[in-house]
């Protein structure tokens, strides 16, 4: 229904600030409530755990100026939260993703597993340094280079044992935002993209469902069966490519049809079956 009365009102008297918040929370495993309880002496039946950096940052529109302390309990109130959010995504969860599907396909369990490996580790300050921060505008106060050398020491917490597999989940929902729009950007200002189109030939192999020792994996996506059905009918590496790239709910078209994207991503797809995750990262990051 159209109230223009009530459009009105809410107009005068509604604000609707956007807001982003920042915190590695790992998926609960079953035996973390009896480890938690005899630590703390209380049984939680559904703790949460999580790393000890958190940042919530809030779009400060608010009705006639009236809003709570909320910079007293630590939440930033800033003019505009989307550079904020840019980073985020493209800083952390960009390179979460890129170290989930080829640390995955090395063998490594977790984050903190694959970037204590010194090839991963180059690997991902190379993706801050020359392919992701090069297109970032920095929010009001941020410095990229610390705020990315603060990300890898949240990686390398021992005590987050984020999983690769988990942070692999729903990746055809996860690239376009993470990944892919750094790469248009990128092949538009004729920056370096080939740590990232590695990871994206990465997702490519890893929603193939199986791993590089020809073992399964359960892939967790909502286009899990189609995908696995376009890599298991396609023969060549050009032939799998291609058909992924077609999917328009994960690939945009001017992005899919580049000539030199999708040079790079086969070229990279097929170096990836030839020698290994843990090969063609070790070669990016020398």
């Amino acid at each position: 229904l159209m109230d223009p009365g009530l459009a009105d009102w809410i107009a005068q008297n509604g604000a609707f600030p956007s807001t982003m918040v920042d915190r590695i929370v790992p998926a609960l495993k079953p035996e973390n409530i009896p480890e938690l309880a005899a630590k703390s002496g209380v049984t939680d039946r559904a703790p949460v755990l999580h790393e000890p950096f958190r940042q919530w940052v809030i779009e400060d529109w608010f009705v006639a100026g009236e809003r709570p302390d909320y910079a007293a309990v630590g939440a930033d109130l800033v003019r505009d939260v989307r550079p904020f959010e840019d980073m985020k995504l493209r800083c952390l969860n960009g390179t979460h993703s890129a170290l989930a599907y080829l640390g995955y396909l090395a063998g490594h369990q977790t984050i903190f597993d694959t970037i204590s490996d010194p090839a991963f580790a180059a690997y991902c300050r190379r993706l801050w340094q020359s392919e992701i921060t090069p297109g970032l505008e920095a929010p009001e106060g941020v410095d990229l280079t610390e705020y990315t050398g603060h990300l890898f020491q949240r990686y390398a917490n021992p005590a987050i044992r984020h999983l690769t597999y988990q942070i692999a989940m729903d990746g055809s929902q996860k690239l376009p935002q993470r990944i892919l729009a750094t790469i248009s950007e990128n092949l538009k200002a004729g920056r370096d993209s080939s740590g990232l189109i590695l990871a994206v030939a990465a997702w490519m192999r890893y929603v193939g469902a199986t791993d590089e020792n020809g073992l399964p994996i359960k892939v967790q996506d909502p286009l899990a069966a189609r995908l696995k059905t376009l890599s298991d009918k396609a023969g060549s590496v050009t032939e799998k490519v291609g058909a992924m790239l077609a999917l328009r709910e994960v690939f945009p078209a001017g992005l899919a049809k580049n000539p030199d994207f999708q040079k790079a991503v086969i070229a990279s797809y097929a170096d990836l079956a030839r020698r290994g995750a843990r090969a063609c990262v070790l070669e990016y990051g020398s």
